[in-house]
């Protein structure tokens, strides 16, 4: 096919295709723009950081039925060309979001037909748990059908690989290779899923698997129950995956819960809230309204629950929203205590962050006497790297990134919103105890390890004409980089696309920190002072991290005056 208008016409007139999905290509070949043309049929959806996301709606560059088969069918030649003999089947679950159950059905009818074991969860569930029965069912893949945080317009699809993370280089270029070589969807093979379902190549995942996933966490906890009776709790799950779990495991660890009931309500279109994102705040209208004076805590997941939000009470009784970086340094700091406390603490523990993962976490961690290792964006390379240096004889406690993503423990390969809202509500639960809360605590971590202020701002870019100027964007950075920001003098550029560092005004070039190459530059300035610039891994924005110490009152001054410099609205 030589241009798009083919593309879009073959989606118009083939029977493959449903009648609404040939309706709708039709009218957009009648009154869509060339450019919303090139758009939709021009590209294929590509994995990043988060796999397979976008826009549902018809072509080939939108989530819809055929481009989860088209995926799914990538997959499968995979696992067939590798022929893995330690590990068969594949998991599939799905959240709450519009068509995530269709599109899961699509991808167990794909696999049945090329005789690949199917484990389908039959109802909504946590992305931490489809990690957890790849591992428990020693299956080759599992795939998840989830837009996390995303805006409702949005679904994605998630490969993980028989070692229970999201896939990474070489497997996950290797499957879209596959991908592109499905030169036509009418060919792509599928099997009837009621006859599946009857022939045993699929097979639901019921939930009794509920209880051993809670069994596993049990473990993870830290707190004490007649301490967690004295904390009142307020859960939300968004409208997401999340309810499935995380009530059951406060009250069983004696929390008083309360849940918003209009949000325990799966809806992909998620009413309540403008988006279901715990990162922001406006996500905590409907539980700060619910509130009562005996609530100190609110506890929020994002739809596929491998996210954590929360907001705490301050000494005036009024709510605070807590960042990703300051929920796991808290998290991080707990932890370490309590195992310092009952001597349990390895000598070879390992804590892992991800680059833009504010400092603190890695001083908290060092202070304790763990090792420290920072990888790329994305949790797949934290549980990437745990492996590797637990089969070199380290001990992997904590890992985490600031887009509220926490992990402890090995029986799940992602991170981890149901254990992490139990461990944080332990957390406050035994500083309530001690008189103190979790306001008061990060202040003592602040004057124990130096004030942080780290901040992320979101610069948004639409359309064709969107993705190349964020393209642009990184290309001018690379080529051109300051010498100074705001007023300090730039001391490091690291460049992970070539994984090169060299000072400015310097024409030598030193090796970089050797991590996977990625289209990421970090801009290392004095005073303690940090600037990191990527591109989004699942939406058309690139993103800027500041990670900034010193003296508070002077931060949040130079914070504006840093994104400034670099042209960023304040």
């Amino acid at each position: 096919m030589s241009n798009v208008r083919e593309i879009a016409q073959y989606w118009a007139e083939t029977n493959c295709f449903d009648e609404t999905t040939r309706e709708e290509a039709k009218l957009l070949l009648e009154t869509a723009t060339e450019e919303e043309l090139v758009d939709r049929f021009g590209t294929t959806l590509e994995f990043g950081t988060g796999g397979l996301r976008g826009v549902m709606g018809v072509g080939l560059n939108r989530m819809n039925r055929y481009t989860v088969m088209q995926a799914t069918e990538g997959l499968a030649r995979y696992i067939e060309k590798r022929q893995e003999t330690d590990a068969s089947g594949v998991v599939i679950g799905f959240d709450s979001r519009n068509n995530s159950e269709v599109f899961a059905h699509a991808a167990a009818e794909v696999l049945a037909k090329h005789g690949i074991p199917v484990y389908l969860f039959r109802d909504i569930v946590p992305t931490p748990m489809v990690s957890y029965a790849l591992l428990q069912k020693k299956a080759v893949a599992a795939i998840i059908l989830t837009a996390s945080h995303n805006p409702p317009e949005y679904n994605g699809y998630k490969v993980y690989w028989k070692h229970g993370g999201q896939i990474i280089p070489p497997d996950d270029e290797m499957i879209i290779d596959e991908v592109r070589s499905v030169d036509d969807i009418a060919e792509i093979p599928q099997m009837d899923f009621e006859d599946a379902l009857q022939q045993g190549r699929i097979e639901w995942i019921e939930d009794d698997i509920d209880l051993e996933y809670l069994e596993n966490l049990l473990p993870l906890s830290f707190g004490k129950p007649s301490q967690n009776e004295q904390l009142g709790v307020i859960y939300t799950p968004l409208h997401g995956t999340g309810g499935r779990l995380v009530p059951r495991l406060l009250k069983e660890r004696g929390f008083n819960v309360h849940c918003v009931a209009s949000q325990m309500v799966p809806d992909g279109n998620f009413s309540t809230v403008i988006s279901p994102n715990p990162e922001d705040a406006a996500a905590y209208e409907l539980p700060m309204a619910e509130a009562q004076a005996e609530h100190q805590l609110i506890l929020a997941n994002d739809p596929d629950a491998d996210r954590l939000g929360v907001m705490v009470r301050n000494n005036q009784q009024e709510w605070v929203r807590l960042n990703g970086n300051q929920i796991g340094a808290l998290l991080l700091d707990f932890v370490l205590g309590v195992l310092q406390e009952s001597g349990k603490l390895p000598e070879n523990g390992l804590y892992i962050g991800s680059i833009v993962t504010s400092p603190l976490g890695k001083r908290i961690a060092e202070h304790y006497g763990l090792a420290v290792k920072e990888v790329l964006t994305g949790f797949k390379w934290i549980w990437s790297v745990a492996l590797q240096a637990e089969s070199k004889g380290q001990k992997f406690l904590f890992g985490m990134e600031e887009s509220h993503g926490y992990l402890m423990g090995n029986h799940t390969g992602d991170k981890d919103g149901v254990w992490a809202a139990m461990a944080f509500a332990e957390m406050v639960a035994s500083l309530k105890a001690q008189g103190s809360g979790p306001i008061q605590r990060l202040e003592e971590l602040y004057q124990q390890y130096g004030f942080h202020l780290d901040s992320l701002h979101n610069r948004n870019f639409l359309g064709l004409e969107g993705k190349q100027q964020m393209e642009l964007t990184l290309s001018q950075l690379r080529e051109n980089p300051p010498e100074r920001l705001a007023g300090l003098k730039v001391q490091r550029i690291i460049d992970l696309l070539t994984d090169q560092e060299r000072n400015p005004g310097n024409p030598e070039i030193q090796v970089g920190p050797g991590l996977p190459r990625s289209n990421v530059i970090i801009l290392q300035l004095e005073q303690n002072a940090r600037v990191i610039v990527r591109p989004s891994g699942t939406e058309p924005k690139v993103k800027y991290y500041f990670n900034l110490s010193g003296e508070r009152e002077e931060l949040q001054e130079r914070l504006a005056q840093l994104k400034a410099s670099l042209g960023l609205s304040t």
